[in-house]
């Protein structure tokens, strides 16, 4: 997977701030730690930071794949998080604000380069979150991304966020800003839509027949 490199504008967490004071950074509470950064404590946003990077940073990957501009992409994330915190009215669902901030990021990306004509995806798969994962799995992994750049962005986030990233359905709908029935609706038509040109893929046949994406 990418490597990633920490924010430059936050300053490192200074003794003095209440996010350490209070308790260690781990156990503080996101309410607490949002409350931080709102009122610009020192360092509160490293903390946010170095809390959620790895979230941001899977579910970056799996709705793009094997991206060169993953790493950019995340941190677009952030500076669009750090800069609307203050519109974040339950500090208790940090994580799930993130992640509509991720799939929103991520979905005009996709549009982005599907209008310009120019989405691809690279040669190699790189570092995966799966250690020593199969060359099967890696032929596995470039083709559902090649089925899915040929998804428009609604459909390939959807279909990410429910088969890639593993989020229960009720997880999706929030991030994606619509109704569970909405969801159930169009992942049952994206997920056949997926399954039938996944049937052109050999490296995919295998998942398909074991049942690795249910259409139902």
């Amino acid at each position: 997977m990418m490597s990633l490199s920490r924010p430059q504008t936050p300053p490192p967490l200074p003794r003095t701030s209440i996010v350490r004071e209070l308790r260690p950074r781990e156990e503080v509470p996101d309410a607490v730690l949002v409350a931080e950064v709102q009122r610009g404590a020192p360092g509160a946003t490293t903390v946010l930071f170095d809390r959620y990077a790895r979230h941001v940073e899977r579910l970056v990957w799996s709705l793009l794949g094997p991206e060169s501009e993953s790493e950019d992409i995340m941190h677009e994330v952030f500076i669009r998080a750090f800069e609307g915190i203050h519109a974040l009215e339950d500090a208790t669902k940090l994580k799930g604000w993130l992640t509509g901030i991720t799939v929103y990021t991520a979905r005009e990306w996709i549009r982005r380069r599907t209008r310009r004509r120019w989405l691809r995806f690279m040669d190699e798969v790189p570092e995966t979150p799966h250690v020593g994962a199969s060359e099967e799995v890696n032929e596995a992994t470039r083709a559902t991304y090649a089925v899915l750049s040929e998804m428009n962005a609604d459909d390939r986030v959807l279909f990410s966020l429910r088969y890639i990233e593993g989020l229960e359905l009720s997880e999706v709908a929030r991030a994606c800003d619509v109704s569970l029935a909405t969801v159930k609706r169009r992942l049952a038509d994206v997920g056949k839509r997926f399954v039938n040109r996944a049937k052109h893929h050999e490296a995919l046949r295998p998942w398909l027949e074991g049942g690795r994406w249910t259409t139902e």
